[in-house]
């Protein structure tokens, strides 16, 4: 386990690398995102922010609340709902347009709802396109920006819930779940798939890194959205878990460390972000000391079914991941 005290030296040394960090925070205007957002902002030094989300009211909050922790840092809201890949495209554009490179891509965008099968208009279920294909878009959409930051901190963080995986509940012949639906199937392969897709990123862009992080036990914001069932059931389980429960603070501050600690290194070797105090660097989810894409628990230490990992790498799932990842998005976004 990272230490929280280790945590918190770390993101103290961030105020060491040179001003004027670029972040984007996808998902931000709540929650884990939020949390992890105001933490960047207490410890960069004049960093300029893009915050993506559905809420006005709630950005004109944080966008208050960040210029009182440093006025002379930059936080730029954009509103959209993540949920099309065509919104997902005319973000990166306009964040293409204003930067030259981008240091943190921050991701937790997601849906709470017990429908079945909810098809968008792109033909995609709601809630894998929010919790993998909007994810995984934007991180090829903004790839060019990222690794234009390399050598300096060039990484790409998505909380959902490595850890998770399971054979029984991922169909690898029906990735986009047209035949096999479920609340669970659904995801299972959107964490599934955010392995593989972050193991093949990490070939093909060996200067950036990319880690997958289960946040815990958190309260936070996302549970408003769901239905009174649901919200009764959720607020129930996390009394049960109180013992167990990270603090939404807590988490920003963890989650912060794992978007810069050089504790998970790009897969070239460049470790970027902030230099090792008393951690090491992590085994990556391809089993490679530094492997440049990691699975990680809210411990900071590897998280991962590694027995399914490694029969779905068998057969070659992280390949065939990829390309239907490629092919959808060329099938929707033409």
């Amino acid at each position: 386990m990272v230490a929280l005290d280790a945590v918190k030296v770390s993101n103290a040394k961030l105020r060491q690398l040179p001003p004027g960090l670029v972040a984007v925070f996808l998902g931000a205007t709540s929650g884990i995102a939020e949390s992890t957002l105001k933490q960047f902002y207490r410890n960069t030094i004049r960093p300029r922010v893009y915050i993506v989300g559905r809420s006005q009211d709630a950005a004109n909050r944080i966008l208050s609340e960040l210029k009182a922790i440093q006025p002379e840092a930059e936080a730029l809201f954009i509103r959209k709902d993540l949920s099309l890949l065509k919104n997902v495209d005319e973000l990166c554009d306009e964040i293409k347009a204003k930067e030259t490179k981008l240091n943190i891509l921050f991701m937790t965008t997601g849906t709470m709802s017990l429908k079945g099968r909810d098809e968008t208009s792109e033909g995609l279920d709601r809630k894998l396109a929010t919790n993998y294909y909007a994810r995984m878009r934007s991180t090829q959409q903004l790839l060019p920006l990222l690794e234009a930051a390399a050598p300096q901190l060039s990484r790409v963080v998505s909380v959902l819930a490595p850890g998770e995986e399971s054979l029984t509940s991922f169909h690898l012949n029906d990735l986009d779940l047209k035949n096999n639906f479920s609340l669970r199937t659904a995801a299972c392969h959107a964490i599934t798939m955010t392995d593989f897709a972050f193991e093949e990123m990490a070939k093909q862009h060996p200067t950036i890194s990319f880690v997958h992080a289960y946040p815990g036990i958190v309260k936070t914001g996302f549970i408003k959205e769901a239905g009174f069932a649901m919200k009764a059931a959720l607020n129930a389980t996390l009394i049960l878990l109180a013992p167990w429960r990270v603090s939404i603070q807590e988490s920003g501050e963890r989650h912060l460390y794992a978007a810069t600690s050089a504790a998970y290194p790009a897969k070239s070797g460049n470790e970027g972000g902030v230099e090792l105090g008393t951690e090491e660097i992590k085994k990556g989810s391809n089993g490679e000391l530094g492997g440049g894409a990691y699975l990680i628990g809210s411990d900071g230490e590897l998280r991962a079914n590694e027995k399914a990992l490694r029969e779905l790498r068998s057969k070659g799932a992280g390949q065939r991941i990829w390309q239907h990842t490629m092919y959808t998005f060329d099938t929707v976004t033409k």
